[in-house]
């Protein structure tokens, strides 16, 4: 059985979409592990606080920042270390019976999760008495898988799955015993000249393959607009307040999950960006979706407020991807269906391509992932140094969405006026899985930014959310992850 199972392919079944974290495209909220909600200005504040954009700029003699192409991209597996990714997904080798059983295993009850975010276009208008103007084009690529130990026994051993299929009917036609022990027997011209199928005598409903087990994927697009200004000012503290509101269109949508033993979900498929169609026999049918016509359109806003206090401590609250998308276009619903037989094919991971079937459906509303977001910083060291924490909470289990709280601590050391490092530490989010709380992944991100250019003219940024699995390859829950800012300048 090929490695790229459905494990990844459901993740994956879109050719864009891989799945979410906090700070969208800003790559300098990456370096500080998504501590944003204090820290952004300019056009990077919208989807994160559009009330900064009435914070006086450092940069004073600059009003305009533009930029464009800056993007985030990440990919996290819980508990599994890089070699046992290599082994059972990428090296392409067949596995055995007992090396199937034991990727079922060690994939069992943990999640996979990844994202794209890039801001195509942004510019922002900025004065003290007028506030801050910002328009931004942003492609938002998000999901989450969590699996659990009836899906992987499924995904890696399909037919030879013994929790599932209690007998095997082999190439000559006779019926045996789902035992592993036999199997070398089974496969010899004795034994029945290989095995075609496995046979379940109660029978196998995807409802209970899928119990326990959620996979989410949302890929958007988002035209976005924000103004923020400040409200009250005195000798003590300041507060700016802004709103931000998004014209959203829909490129691709699922949602699947096992629901009192009843696999239920929908899809707004898009032949242009997935693969879909033909890895999980969804009709291959296309009525309008496309890179111009997406499958679905909607709106949302943001909202947020900034207290500044001596100018060096800020406390912020945003509540940002209010709003949904109507899908209208190439809707299917997932249909539960009960097997008693799955053919057996070693080299191809068939399971759910004999099983899964689908329903054409009605359109319907998908909820942005809204979150709420709370942070603080403070100014140090003749504000070289500035250092703060988030925490961000997901209010829907809409797709694209983060499984839980997010708790982050970072930082920005200027180490020279034209370099910036950041780090700082997070957990939760999309990388704690909601089948165990907290006990996962810690993240330590790390990222610089050089500044060239008369007063912050031009920035170019790199980071990447965790430093450790860079340099830790024996590590568990590897979480790849890196951001790049080529493009950003002020004038």
């Amino acid at each position: 059985m090929k490695k790229l199972l459905l494990i990844l392919s459901l993740l994956s079944a879109s050719n864009y979409t891989v799945f979410g974290q906090a700070e969208g495209s800003v790559v300098s909220a990456t370096a500080r592990a998504g501590v944003a909600t204090t820290f952004v200005t300019d056009y990077q504040s919208i989807g994160i606080n559009p009330a900064n954009l009435g914070l006086r700029s450092k940069y004073e003699t600059k009003h305009i920042t533009f930029g464009f192409l800056e993007m985030n991209a990440s990919a996290f597996a819980k508990g599994v270390t890089k070699q046992q990714m290599n082994d059972y997904i990428f090296s392409g080798d067949t596995l055995s019976p007992a090396g199937q059983t034991n990727a079922a295993n060690l994939f069992a009850n943990n999640n996979i999760s990844a994202n794209i975010d890039i801001m195509v276009l942004g510019i922002a208008f900025q004065y003290d008495k007028l506030g801050g103007l910002a328009f931004s084009v942003n492609d938002v690529m998000r999901g989450n898988g969590n699996l659990s130990q009836n899906f992987t026994s499924f995904a890696f051993s399909g037919a030879l799955s013994t929790q599932y299929f209690d007998q095997l009917r082999t190439n000559n036609g006779t019926t045996v015993a789902n035992d592993p022990n036999q199997y070398a027997y089974y496969n010899s011209p004795a034994g029945g000249n290989g095995i075609d199928a496995g046979l379940s005598t109660a029978g196998v409903s995807l409802g209970q393959v899928f119990k326990g087990t959620n996979v989410k994927a949302h890929y958007y697009r988002t035209f976005n607009a924000a103004y923020g200004r400040e409200v009250y000012r005195n000798d003590v503290f300041n507060v700016s307040a802004g709103v931000g509101l998004k014209y959203v269109m829909g490129y691709y949508y699922m949602d699947i999950q096992s629901k009192d033993g009843v696999l239920q979900g929908n899809v707004a498929d898009n032949p242009t960006f997935s693969s879909l169609s033909t890895n999980f026999n969804i009709p291959d049918k296309d009525n309008g979706g496309n890179f111009i016509n997406p499958v679905g359109q909607g709106f949302g806003f943001d909202i947020g407020a900034t207290a500044e206090i001596y100018e060096k401590l800020k406390v912020g609250i945003s509540l940002v991807n209010v709003g949904g998308i109507k899908y209208t276009k190439n809707t299917y619903e997932v249909k539960d269906t009960t097997i008693n037989e799955l053919k057996f094919d070693q080299s191809t991971a068939d399971a759910f391509n004999q099983t899964v079937y689908w329903k054409e459906g009605q359109s319907f509303t998908a909820k942005l992932p809204t979150t709420l977001r709370f942070g603080a910083s403070i100014a140090l060291l003749e504000k070289r140094l500035e250092v703060g924490g988030d925490i961000i909470v997901p209010l829907n289990k809409a797709a694209g969405n983060i499984n839980t709280a997010m708790f982050a601590v970072g930082g920005d050391f200027y180490l020279k006026r034209w370099i910036k490092l950041s780090s700082g530490a997070s957990i939760g989010g999309n990388y704690a899985n909601t089948l165990d709380g907290y006990s996962t992944h810690v993240c330590v991100p790390f990222g610089f930014t050089l500044i060239a250019g008369e007063n912050g003219g031009w920035e170019v940024g790199v980071s990447t959310r965790d430093i450790i699995s860079l340099i830790d390859a024996n590590g568990k829950s590897p979480l790849y992850s890196a951001g790049l800012c080529m493009f950003r300048f002020r004038v």
